[in-house]
């Protein structure tokens, strides 16, 4: 269908339909709110993944220390479903958010994800009374799947694509991939780069360069020390056990400590497997807010991210900014676009003894990390909002339009 312009002061009016404001898509929201020809409202489906604010993979309730409203418009809908501090397809049930979709005078509606019963039905509901629809997740095809769930998989999202939606906003090659295999037409997909507010990284990485002593002394670490970065959430999915494992074999006999940061349900087998390494030297920050994050990226002098499986990896992104080189896992749906032969090294998921040979790698060689340091900031440079924006834009049809940012 052909975009058409809005009544509104002749602007596109566009619905973006979300879970709840997650603090790295704030940024989005903020720059759609400052373009011209965009008349945008979020809809929300809760105002936190619980009501409480609590995070199930942490154990605790969460605060990112950000401003969750400001800065663009809003809509928080009452969530009728009887799970919804659970989760499932049937975690997000918002009939006021459906009708708000079908009747609220959209020109289209931007659908954040689709795996819960909301996404689904407002994505029909905006394609059966007219909109382009447009869907926006981070999924790819990078995790092992047992073919019973693979060919599950494809007879439900191939005509569900093929059905609800118009633009498919593209994260990065391994996506790309993804939606072909579903088969979207290449016409109907549009790049939209997975980004993080660089703006905020690259000011705090100049702001606390000075005070690398100072960022290392507040998580213990002596400055002349090295540091390896971890930053995630310490599940089983991020391979906590095995990346402890792999740094203790290339940290000895080197000064190198590794400092996670990060909360989860294997905390306490992870700290265990760190003391049967006592003569490595490694450090567990817990949770860190978005403020307090930056403080350790600035202590760093590389990041590591061992996950077996990982949608995109956005904590690379925020390391990138800082120009820490990285290691990652080809599980780790970043790892083609931002770190290949670009800003450090990809090592095969689950193999240890090749993570651990990559990490030695970079500690000994100080002219690689120099290079794959000015890779990392020459990389991230070019995957920020106004990419995203030129994206969304195009999926709107207002391409040949000037991007504004936030």
């Amino acid at each position: 269908m052909t975009m058409g312009a809005s009544d509104r002061e002749g602007r596109v009016r566009l619905a973006i339909v979300a879970q709840f404001p997650v603090h790295y898509h704030l940024p989005i929201y903020r720059a759609v709110a400052a373009e011209p020809q965009i008349d945008a409202e979020v809809l929300f489906m809760q105002h936190g993944w619980s009501s409480s604010g609590y995070d199930p993979e942490v154990g605790a309730v969460i605060d990112w220390g950000v401003e969750k409203f400001s800065g663009y418009a809003s809509t928080v809908f009452a969530n009728a479903s009887p799970a919804r501090d659970g989760s499932g397809f049937w975690k997000f049930i918002n009939p006021g958010l459906i009708r708000r979709v079908a009747f609220g005078g959209y020109d289209a509606v931007y659908i954040h994800g689709h795996n819960h019963f909301t996404h689904i039905a407002a994505a029909f509901a905006a394609r059966l009374t007219g909109k382009r629809v447009i869907l926006r997740t981070i999924s790819n095809n990078l995790g092992h799947r047992s073919r019973k769930v693979r060919v599950l998989r494809r007879l439900l999202y191939t005509p569900l694509y093929r059905l609800a939606f118009d633009r498919f906003l593209v994260t990065g090659a391994a996506q790309r991939r993804y939606y072909r295999y579903f088969g979207v037409p290449e016409r109907k997909l549009v790049d939209a780069p997975h980004i993080v507010d660089n703006a905020y990284f690259t000011a705090a990485a100049q702001r606390l360069a000075p005070e690398r002593s100072r960022c290392r002394q507040r998580f213990g670490i002596a400055p002349n020390r090295n540091v390896t970065l971890c930053v995630a959430k310490i599940r089983a999915v991020k391979n906590p056990l095995g990346l402890i494992a792999a740094f203790a074999q290339a940290a000895r006999g080197r000064d190198w400590t590794l400092l996670w940061v990060g909360a989860g349900e294997q905390e306490a087998a992870a700290r265990a497997a760190a003391a049967c390494h006592p003569d490595i030297d490694i450090r567990f920050a817990g949770f860190l807010d978005q403020v307090d994050v930056c403080e350790a990226y600035a202590a760093a002098d590389l990041m590591v991210l061992a996950s077996h499986t990982e949608t995109w990896g956005l904590v690379v992104n925020e390391a990138l900014n800082f120009g820490l080189p990285v290691v990652v896992t080809d599980g780790v749906g970043c790892a083609e676009d931002l770190v290949a032969d670009r800003s450090g090294l990809v090592v095969p998921a689950n193999d240890e003894t090749a993570l651990a040979a990559a990490l030695a790698t970079l500690f000994d060689d100080t002219a690689l990390r120099a290079r794959l340091s000015a890779g990392a900031r020459a990389t991230i440079a070019g995957w920020d909002i106004g990419a995203y924006m030129r994206g969304l834009r195009r999926a709107l049809g207002l391409a040949d339009q000037p991007v504004k940012s936030a």
